[in-house]
């Protein structure tokens, strides 16, 4: 069995995601889902009500009063920012998981994608994009295909973190190098056992190449752009850069940004970030 089929196998072994994160994303799915269908999902879970409340009360948000029901969260925040609330929680469950690698820090590759997610919905403001909520829920996923490879492959996961962190090999060319493919296919994989919406199936598959997607090409940039930010900004895990100074030029001219928008954003995300401490925690396992 080749290293990809193995990948494949392990895959069809993963469970399915928390019964309340799959109802959130098969609300994502649905069109015509409302704030009330949401409530009745996160009620049916006290702990994640409990992690929501908390995050819809921190700073991140900052609002003067304090917030005492998911009802009023989701009047107060809005529909969609209480689902990329409930996900966050979610997902982050799968990074407190101990991995096989000793030297691969989980934890910091959860700040990394919450520094990504906010990047994104940064980015997608600034380029006044209808794709702010999506940009964030795939900014957060976008490297889920890593905590794959974590769990199934213990010693080719090994040396492609120590080519990364010792060799200073980029970590998607380190993964090409030791396995012929990479995090973005995996993270595919599972998006699909998963049955997420396309956008973000395709978003986690193309946000190192966001011009090989027609589809979904301004979000997979969005996601592209901010993960190099992150990159910038040293926070988290840091994979290294895949991609030429001219390429990420392109790609920010692509969403319409300008040179000098860039210092702009940086420090928004860098002010975002502080206020974020309560996200950062959520994969914490102390």
């Amino acid at each position: 069995m080749g290293l990809i089929e193995l990948v494949e196998s392990r895959i069809r072994e993963i469970p399915t995601l928390p019964i309340v994160a799959n109802r959130v994303v098969t609300l994502l799915n649905n069109p015509k889902s409302s704030a009330s269908d949401l409530e009745k999902v996160i009620k049916h879970d006290q702990a994640l009500a409990a992690r929501v409340l908390k995050l819809v009360n921190s700073a991140y948000y900052g609002f003067p009063r304090r917030i005492t029901t998911v009802g009023q969260g989701i009047v107060i925040l809005g529909y969609k920012a209480i689902k990329e609330l409930v996900l966050s929680v979610s997902i982050a469950e799968l990074f407190r998981m101990k991995g096989n690698n000793k030297i691969f820090d989980r934890t910091a590759l959860w700040q990394h994608s919450v520094c990504a997610a906010v990047g994104a919905k940064l980015l997608a403001r600034k380029a006044t994009l209808p794709l702010e909520d999506e940009a964030f829920i795939a900014g957060l996923l976008h490297d889920i295909g890593v905590l794959i490879l974590d769990g199934c492959l213990t010693t080719e996961f090994e040396e492609i973190i120590s080519l990364t962190t010792e060799g200073r090999l980029p970590l998607i060319k380190a993964e090409e190098r030791v396995l012929g493919f990479n995090h973005t296919v995996v993270g595919k994989m599972l998006a699909e056992k998963w049955n997420f919406p396309p956008l973000l199936v395709e978003v986690l598959r193309y946000h190192h190449r966001p011009f090989q997607n027609k589809s979904y090409w301004a979000t997979a940039a969005l996601v592209f752009s901010a993960d190099n930010l992150a990159q910038e900004a040293g926070v988290g895990f840091l994979e290294g850069y895949d991609a030429g100074p001219d390429f990420k030029s392109k790609v920010w001219e692509w969403l319409g940004l300008k040179p000098q928008d860039k210092e702009v954003i940086f420090q928004q995300l860098k002010q975002e970030m502080k206020r974020a401490v309560d996200f950062l925690d959520l994969a914490s396992t102390r």
